[in-house]
């Protein structure tokens, strides 16, 4: 699994949902709708791991004729 899924309540009805990367990468949403956050952060994801999928082919592939 590339990333961990944490849920916190942080105030009454306050709730922080926060992804790590295992790479490092922290995406954190703060809000009162656990479901809309949720899917606000698996947006985040998915558009983080494009970047990062891109970069490491970009690498990979200069390497390749260096």
């Amino acid at each position: 699994m590339k990333w961990k899924t944490e849920i916190n309540e942080i105030s009454n009805n306050v709730y922080k949902v926060t992804m790590t990367h295992r790479l490092g990468s922290v995406i954190e949403k703060t809000g009162m709708d656990i479901e809309v956050m949720k899917r606000e952060a698996l947006n985040d994801v998915i558009h983080l791991d494009k970047e990062i999928e891109d970069k490491i082919i970009k690498t990979n592939h200069n390497n390749t004729y260096k």
